[in-house]
């Protein structure tokens, strides 16, 4: 079973933060060595050409070990004009032909940066504004999967693609758990990646864009009336900004217009918040498949399960996740009022407000017994409560998918409906084991 699988396949159909690109060949993702080196013929004189005439473009070399380099050699880093409001995108490779194919292929539309190695490629982190990096996964110094992480936890705002000539599913996996925002196999389709570069800068721009709304705005969780003005002025402001700005992507197969919002609000505040709410969201629709809910009743589930921990956007701190079990912090009551006033469905709003009740009438904030919390909230907390035993934590190591179930199991008739217990265990053993 795949526990860390995105939406796909549920009414939302769209997770804004989470972009898995691979490219299917003969033999599954790896490539052939005769394939990555036509590929690097075919790129090397052109793109060269390209870097030496491209007016945009300062040069600053550095060494393997970060310095700066005063030879003639060629350079491995390339400072953009600080006039220029394109964004600026890293790229991390040992080899020299692939950086310049990037350049060529992403020249157009970023500033360029370009490192050989991690060493390299965190000295320019560290002293330049990216908004993007491309990152292969083998580099001389470190694992490419290993600067990855560092990127992530030095500077959480910059975006990640990974572009290797070396991938496995479980290694996409395994980034995109990490915060990569997509995955791409040498050689890719210039086109391919351009769309996705772009993309991936344009969702950078609107988290950009909230980040200081939410360190900043206190009206989006304060007393009405203004909490409701807060949020209609962030709802129109971001629909404007996606209609007529730089950033119109297509939402046309979203059931509704604020999943999109939702999704950079959640990401903004915390990547992590984002893949919590879209596991739940996953894992809650498959149940109502079993049960054949109305397609109404299956959205406002996607929804409200997506959504579920809104008010944690409300706390200061950047890592939010962990104080999901905390009753002290953690207010389901203030995320309703929030959902409400953005305009959730009444189905969604009490998804958010119940998910904590137990079956025992122990829970919060109301202390509802067995039906009394109704039938979607008690499927969320089923499901966040499995999510929260088998995601990966920094302060500990998640379950085995079985041992989770167990678990869940053991609170049949105190946390949980119990049927609908039966019924989620049955169903989550069902789904295909995880490559």
């Amino acid at each position: 079973m795949n526990v860390s699988a995105p939406i796909a396949n549920s009414p939302l159909r769209r997770s804004s933060s989470l972009v898995f690109v691979k490219r299917e060949e003969q033999g599954g993702l790896s490539e052939s060595v005769s394939s990555h080196a036509r590929y690097k013929l075919r790129f090397t004189r052109n793109a060269f050409r390209a870097i030496s005439t491209n007016p945009c473009i300062h040069v600053i070399s550095l060494t393997s070990s970060g310095d700066r380099d005063t030879s003639n050699t060629m350079p491995s880093t390339l400072v953009p004009d600080t006039t220029d409001n394109r964004p600026t995108v890293l790229i991390v490779d040992d080899e020299s032909a692939p950086r310049a194919a990037l350049t060529q292929i992403l020249g157009q539309d970023f500033q360029i940066l370009t490192a050989e190695n991690a060493r390299a490629a965190l000295a320019v982190l560290d002293d330049h504004g990216v908004d993007l990096v491309t990152l292969d996964l083998k580099l001389p110094d470190r694992s490419g999967s290993d600067l990855l992480h560092d990127i992530k936890r030095a500077h959480a705002e910059i975006e990640v693609i990974m572009v290797t000539a070396y991938g496995s599913l479980q290694s996409a996996m395994d980034c995109i758990r990490h915060g990569a925002a997509g995955f791409l196999l040498k050689p890719f389709n210039a086109s391919e990646l351009l769309a996705i570069s772009l993309q991936t800068a344009q969702k950078k721009l609107r988290l950009d864009q909230l980040r200081p709304i939410l360190t900043n705005s206190t009206t989006l969780w304060g007393p009405e009336p203004a909490c409701t003005k807060a949020w209609q002025a962030l709802v129109h402001d971001y629909a404007t900004m996606n209609r007529t700005g730089s950033l119109s992507p297509s939402h046309s197969d979203e059931t509704s217009p604020l999943v999109p919002l939702i999704s950079d609000l959640l990401e903004a505040k915390d990547r992590h918040l984002l893949n919590h709410g879209s596991r739940v969201s996953f894992y809650a629709t498959l149940v109502a498949n079993r049960l054949s809910l109305p397609i109404a009743e299956q959205q406002s589930l996607a929804l409200g399960a997506l959504v579920h921990d809104l008010d944690l956007i409300s706390v200061p701190e950047s890592h939010v996740l962990k104080m999901e079990s905390d009753p002290q912090i953690h207010r389901p009551d203030l995320g309703a009022r929030m959902g409400r006033a953005m305009g959730l469905s009444a189905d969604a709003v009490q998804i958010i407000a119940l998910h904590h009740e137990r079956w025992d009438g122990t829970g919060y904030p109301f202390g509802l017994r067995e039906e009394s919390t109704p039938l979607l909230a008690r499927i969320v907390g089923i499901a966040q409560a499995f999510d929260d035993l088998t995601a990966e934590k920094p302060e500990r190591t998640s379950l085995p998918i079985n041992e989770a179930l167990q678990r869940i199991e053991q609170q049949a008739g105190a946390a949980f409906d119990p049927k609908l217990t039966e019924l989620f265990c049955r169903t989550m053993r069902e789904q295909p084991p995880q490559s």
